[in-house]
Parts: C-alpha cells; structure tokens; sequence
C-alpha cells in the first residue's frame, strides 16, 4: 500500500479579511477535518499560528470578536514605519505560549519577503510569533523584521495564497483560501491607510495571484469584499463569511481530506 497523502491548508493574505480564515476552520472542525500541515502568509500565517497553537474556532471567534486594534497595535513613527509590531507579537507569544512552529499541531510554515533581496523567505522552525510578525508586516505600515541575515516584511509582496509552498513543502493535496484579489470593475470602499496598502496589494498581484490558486486543489474564497473591513465590530460578518465559503464547497473538502480517495483534482 502507498503512503498516506499529505493534505496541507495554504491560509492566505488578506488583512481584516483574515477574520473569514476562522469561519473556514469552524467548518473543518465540524466535520472532524484536520490537515497534516499548514502554509500561511501575513493574516494567514497569524491564524495558523493561534490554530496550531490549540485555539478551537470558537476560541478564534471570541477573540476575533472581543479583540481591539489597541490591543496590538503600538504607533511609534519610526524611520520603517509607523507601527512597530512589538505588541502584536506581544499578544501572539501570549496566546501560542511562545511556542515554535514545528512543534504547532498542525505543523505551521510562514511565507515571507525579504525585503533587502526582493525574495521570499520561508520559515518552518523558530518562534511562531516571530516569523508571524514578520509575515504580516505590512510594508510602509509595520516596522521590518530583522531574522538573522533577512529583513523581513508581508510575505504577500511574493505570494499572497501560499499553494506553491505547500507543495514545495511535500503536500500531494492542497486546500487553499484566498480573501482577495479584487474583480475587475468592482469598487471597493478606501477609508483609511490600510485599505490603501492591501487594495494596493490586490491590484499588484491580481493575475499572478489568481494563476498560483488554480494549482490548488480546493480553493474557497470567501466573499469578504460584501463586509465592511475597516471595523472590528465587523469580525462577525466576515467569520460568516468564511464559513459560508467553506460550507458550499465541503463536498469537495471531504473527498480531498479523504486518505483512501485517489485525487483526481
């Protein structure tokens, strides 16, 4: 008999859309799903690090819910940015227990960009909350991250759903969510430095973005752009909005989660 295949959940890039990454997990804990590993980046790799940290949904959703940006965001105008992300990583080592990727369950691997050399760097082992600061720094907002020779900033400046790194990382089956890119010809509301910079990011990478997430095997976009994304208040509709995305195509999800279905995806 054959090995087993590898099912990897690629968390991506997004923002406050991220909130939706938690209604994708309420779903997979309903039906008892787990994957082997996960790849995230930016939002994406902060979820998976709570996730494998032992947070359940419901937990995630409390927290999503409950949670201010006071909380983890710290304003220091320094010479790389204007929030210096101490305090996001603050919180993360709180709620991981200042735990290390590879002993996350599942396992975490984080995507981010180096920002000196224009390349994407990938972290497997080390403090999760370290390398999910690093992946969310959002350039021109959140100070760099200085790991060893890299100096490091949002991994969505080189890919904003993370399928090619699942599959570089040994996943036969790969499920994807994606909260972006934007369609061409929807308008979507800019109110503030942060809808600027991750619309920004949309416009940038919206062809290379939506060819890497057809190599995925299921790819569930929820449709974060219908919810306000400006206002904590909103982590609700935007939870909603994950579960919805993942419930339409659980169908699907089971038969990839499924070890004794040959893939045919």
């Amino acid at each position: 008999m054959g090995s087993k295949p590898k099912v990897a959940l690629a968390l991506g890039a997004g923002g406050i859309y991220g909130y939706a990454h938690i209604g994708v997990l309420q779903v997979l804990e309903e039906y008892g799903l787990r994957p082997d590993f996960v790849v995230g980046c930016s939002i994406g790799a902060v979820i998976g690090a709570l996730y494998g940290a032992g947070l359940s949904s419901g937990q995630l959703e409390t927290l999503g819910t409950h949670l201010r940006r006071s909380h983890w965001l710290d304003v220091t105008m320094t010479r790389m940015g204007v929030v210096s992300g101490q305090r996001l990583e603050g919180v993360l080592r709180l709620l991981t227990r200042d735990r290390r990727l590879e002993d996350l369950t599942p396992p975490l691997a984080v995507v981010a960009t180096d920002i000196e050399r224009g390349s994407k760097v990938v972290f497997t082992r080390g403090p999760a909350a370290r390398a999910a600061r690093a992946s969310s720094a959002i350039p021109g907002i959140f100070s760099p991250v200085r790991l060893g020779e890299h100096l490091l900033v949002d991994g969505a400046l080189v890919e904003r759903v993370p399928v090619d790194t699942a599959r570089a990382l040994g996943a036969d089956r790969v499920m994807a969510v994606a909260l972006g890119t934007m369609r061409d010809g929807e308008r979507v509301p800019v109110r503030h430095l942060f809808d600027v910079v991750n619309q920004s990011f949309d416009i940038m990478q919206r062809a290379l973005a939506a060819e890497r997430m057809l190599r995925a095997d299921v790819l569930v976009e929820p449709l974060a752009y219908e919810v306000h994304r400006t206002s904590p208040a909103q982590a609700s509709g935007l939870i909603e909005a994950g579960r919805n995305a993942a419930t339409e195509k659980i169908e699907e999800i089971k038969l990839l989660f499924s070890r004794e279905v040959a893939w045919h995806g």
